[in-house]
């Protein structure tokens, strides 16, 4: 059936490490979660949602978070 896709994706152990290295590199640059989402167009709830890893963070808003903290996208890779 091709008219409907359903998505079962949950949150994994990627999504919260890349939630982890974002709230880490937000808080040593001092800024809020409320500053962040203002920046990206979001609801500060919506950045806290990422934070946690309850939200995937997708490759264009990657990039973007990298440009506004000022890190290469290799600072959200697992090591």
């Amino acid at each position: 059936m091709l008219g409907f896709m359903i998505n079962h994706r949950r949150s994994t152990s990627v999504d919260a490490y890349v939630g982890c290295r974002l709230k880490q590199r937000r808080e040593d640059l001092g800024i809020s979660q409320e500053r962040l989402a203002e920046l990206l167009g979001l609801s500060f709830q919506q950045v806290q949602k990422y934070e946690r890893g309850l939200n995937r963070v997708g490759a264009s808003r990657l990039f973007q978070l990298c440009g506004l903290l000022s890190v290469d996208p290799s600072f959200f890779l697992m090591v």
